[in-house]
């Protein structure tokens, strides 16, 4: 369960509390997004990146919190610091950390002006650490990314994903989640949320309530469905849920999925209600009946989950309604007016107000922020050593995907291969595999690049090389499961296929290429390509390591392995 406030802490919260207009805790159950704060009434984005810009809108609304979608830096740092010195209660700064599972995660290995890496953009992503599966590394390197990341001013992550991966084809969990066998997602959800949540260095948010995976749609784009029974809910995702609340969890983010199964057990005529409108999904199974009292944050209120199910006038209030305590990424100033105006007429009550803005205000006090927030000159604290942590998960992480076929025979100074990089279409695809090339090159291989290349273009080139590598570039989340192409199709069999005894196929994203690629062999899976990952995997291609990964989930039903 959630831990418990000293008496330093409660008496905090309380006197603040008090000290609290009601347009101040409104303003605490708003996040907006930086650098792009929606401030216009007509609900277009506005460019905000400068600190003056934020200084302003915090004289208009004393917001609780801010949602930064940029990697940590100096800049980033000191706009914080003033932030935070002229905010009369302290703002909690938020991102989502989920270890290679945003663009930025999957090609950013750090920032050049701090020199260093930033630990969750080097990390595989969350199946990655499933597939090496040791609960232990998971927390400990994100005990570590967590402590560094306070360092810089955040103390909000908005991770771990604990959705179970039951469609292959679902598009929001797949490479997201830890996978799909529950007591492994529960051992790493757990695992992580000790780490981020060590010594109260940051806070952790499991998402999405009551949990997606089942659904082959995308909540941004309409709203998804849980379709399980509420007993088989009971026996899956809810033991998931009940865990991670148990472990003490600060947060949880519903998200844009219906659970019709729930809503009609309790006679709700619109079974098709999005758990961040239903407050039969927020307060009754998730308050009541699973006993959580922290924070409720929303999902993006751009989604077409939500916004397709209510007028944007009404998108804060009815999100308010339903349970939640922040509203993530609003029309910040006309969502406030709105809020104010709910409580004058009186549709939201000034206690229903007060009830958020304490649960906030305490877990502020959990991080300590009753006390400080950071210092200006505060250097990161983590040694190398979670560089090292976090490069053994994904040493550990790569797997052959048919543990029954022999790799490939390792690379050798001297050799010369060619990377055949495929970028499918989807949101996510990543060809930056410049690590990979630098290792090679570094042990005397030789590189050369052909990037979703033609038949002709390949055929040129096939004939040069000691072995080939064909790299599966994307990760199909956001609003696209992605796939090859008819191209690809048309000279792998033909061509490259006729190089099997060299020819080594990696995907850098889906375990569930195997439903585009059932008969291909030496198929390696290599979680995410941050540069960990990259190492990784060049490490076995060298026959440095083996690939001892196990596999996070099952393959699609028709395909036998």
């Amino acid at each position: 369960m959630l831990s418990q406030l000293n008496s330093e802490q409660k008496k905090w919260v309380d006197s603040t509390l008090d000290s609290m207009s009601i347009q101040n805790c409104i303003g605490h159950m708003l996040m907006p997004l930086h650098p792009f704060n929606r401030l216009s009434t007509d609900f277009q984005a506005v460019q905000s990146t400068t600190t003056d810009d934020w200084l302003r809108l915090l004289e208009k609304i004393p917001l609780g919190g801010i949602f930064i979608i940029r990697p940590p830096s100096n800049e980033c740092r000191e706009m914080l610091t003033k932030i935070q010195s002229e905010s009369n209660i302290p703002v909690i700064i938020a991102d989502n950390v989920e270890l290679g599972a945003s663009p930025r995660g999957l090609i950013g290995f750090g920032d050049d002006e701090l020199n260093e890496p930033i630990y969750s953009s080097f990390a595989p992503n969350l199946m990655g650490f499933s597939a090496a599966n040791i609960p232990d590394w998971t927390f400990e390197a994100c005990q570590k990314i967590a402590l560094q990341r306070r360092s810089y001013g955040y103390h909000w992550a908005f991770s771990p994903v604990v959705d179970l991966n039951l469609n292959f084809r679902n598009p929001i969990t797949n490479v997201r989640s830890f996978g799909d066998d529950v007591e492994k997602v529960i051992s790493h959800a757990n695992s992580f949320i000790k780490g981020i949540q060590y010594q109260n260095s940051m806070a952790a948010t499991a998402k999405h309530f009551p949990g997606d995976g089942i659904d082959d749609r995308d909540q941004h784009f309409l709203t998804t469905n849980n379709s399980l029974s509420v007993s088989e809910w009971w026996k899956s995702y809810g033991k998931v849920w009940k865990s991670v609340i148990d472990e003490g969890v600060n947060a949880i983010m519903p998200g844009h999925i219906a659970f019709p199964a729930y809503e009609r057990s309790l006679a709700n005529p619109d079974i098709s209600m999005p758990a961040s409108l239903s407050p039969n999904i927020q307060i009754k199974l998730l308050r009541e009946e699973l006993g959580f009292q922290g924070v409720v944050i929303s999902d993006a209120s751009s989604m077409a989950g939500i916004t397709s199910r209510v007028s944007p006038e009404d998108r804060a209030v009815s999100n308010i309604e339903a349970g939640v305590d922040i509203c993530l990424f609003p029309e910040t100033l006309s969502d406030f007016k709105l809020i104010e105006r709910a409580v004058i007429n009186g549709r939201l009550s000034e206690d229903r107000i007060r009830e958020s803005a304490k649960r906030i205000l305490e877990l502020k006090a959990r991080l300590n922020l009753n006390l400080s927030t950071f210092a200006l000159n505060q250097t990161s604290s983590i040694e190398p050593s979670a560089t090292k942590t976090i490069q053994q998960i994904a040493d550990k992480s790569i797997t052959l995907l048919k543990p029954n076929e022999i790799p490939i025979p390792p690379l050798s100074n001297g050799e010369k291969v060619l990377f055949v990089n495929i970028f499918a279409q989807g949101p996510f695809s990543n060809g930056n595999l410049q690590t990979a090339i630098k290792t090679l090159n570094s042990s005397g291989v030789a590189v050369d690049i052909l990037e979703n290349p033609t038949n002709s273009d390949l055929m040129e080139k096939i004939h040069n090389y000691d072995a080939i590598f064909v790299n599966i570039c994307y990760i199909p989340i956001n609003g696209s499961f992605g796939h090859l192409g008819a191209g690809f199709g048309q000279f792998m069999w033909t061509n490259i296929h006729m190089y099997r005894n060299r020819v080594t196929y990696t995907c850098f994203g889906t375990p569930y290429v195997m439903h585009e690629l059932p008969f291909a062999p030496n198929m390696l899976l290599a979680f995410g390509s941050s540069e960990s990952v990259q190492i990784a995997i060049s490490k076995v291609w060298l026959g440095e390591i083996s690939p001892t990964g196990e596999i996070p989930v099952k393959q699609p039903s028709h395909i036998n392995l």
